[in-house]
């Protein structure tokens, strides 16, 4: 995916933020580089979570912790990309509250995808796609988030902090985004890349 123009503005406006806080501090980011992350992991979350939505059923609960995962990967993966040393715990802590927090925005789908996914084929295909598409845009948003963390907390003090208070940095800062934009957003990114 690399050479990829970034299509939403909230990832833009949070890489480019990230860029200049650390700028402050002597740090180069590569701003291609982190919006590649956020985008390679949503669109093969994406690509995963429609497999396994086509499944009838239980598909889109699996969908879910397979796009729990990916945000898991992706958080290391940001982290190692700027600098921030976080061990598996404290990355595994912040994706877990970040992921509880999202999913109330992804519910209803995944409810609905499970249903029509017992419709014969064009219910499975149906499936496949409301769950693909509401699964890149919770990867997205996830990453959306933590690139805000970084951003708003800079690396000293996201390293210094304990697994309960980044924890509650990630949720001020979700509260700070409006949640519902954000997942329409990165539906229109999806749309643009696939």
């Amino acid at each position: 995916m690399s050479g990829l123009v970034i299509n939403g503005p909230m990832l833009k406006a949070a890489v480019y933020s990230m860029r200049d806080s650390l700028k402050q501090l002597g740090r180069e980011v590569n701003v291609e580089a982190i919006s590649d992350i956020v985008e390679q992991h949503a669109f093969t979350t994406a690509v995963s979570a429609g497999a396994a939505g086509a499944m009838t059923g239980a598909g889109s609960t699996i969908a879910f912790g397979i796009a729990c995962a990916s945000t898991v990967v992706m958080y290391g993966r940001l982290a190692g990309a700027v600098g921030v040393r976080l061990n598996n715990g404290l990355i595994k802590a912040v994706a877990s509250a970040v992921c509880a927090d999202l999913s109330a925005y992804i519910a209803t789908t995944l409810v609905a995808s499970a249903l029509v996914s017992f419709v014969p084929f064009f219910g499975n295909l149906s499936s496949a796609t409301m769950t693909g598409i509401a699964n890149f845009a919770f990867v997205y948003v996830a990453g959306v988030i933590f690139i805000k963390v970084i951003s708003k907390f800079g690396i000293s003090r996201i390293e210094s902090m304990t697994q309960d208070e980044l924890k509650a940095a990630a949720k001020s800062v979700k509260d700070e985004i409006d949640i519902k934009a954000a997942m329409k957003e990165a539906k229109e990114s999806y749309k643009t890349k696939s």
